[in-house]
């Protein structure tokens, strides 16, 4: 929607800005779906974005930046289950 109106009304910096976060939002969804395989990568790359995302947008992405920070945390605690083994 700020894409939208940001080019609508002229405002190109805004329209670029709502497009980025956007993008921003779209790969940090996929990393955290991601997060259950590759723990690592996706973990440091959650925190690269929440980082990315707050100096990009500033103030307007701090609830974001705050939750992506703890999912890039916690990405990094996931610990892998056992499978019981069966006794014969």
């Amino acid at each position: 929607m700020v894409t939208a109106f940001g080019a609508g009304f002229g405002e190109e910096e805004m329209a670029n800005s709502g497009a980025s976060v956007f993008w921003l939002s779209a790969l940090s969804i996929f990393l955290g779906f991601t997060s259950w395989k590759w723990k690592k990568i996706s973990g440091a790359g959650l925190i690269i974005i929440s980082l990315v995302g707050l100096f990009m947008n500033g103030l307007f992405f701090i609830l974001a930046f705050i939750f992506l920070l703890i999912a890039g945390i916690l990405a990094f605690r996931i610990k892998p289950k056992h499978k019981p083994e069966i006794a014969a």
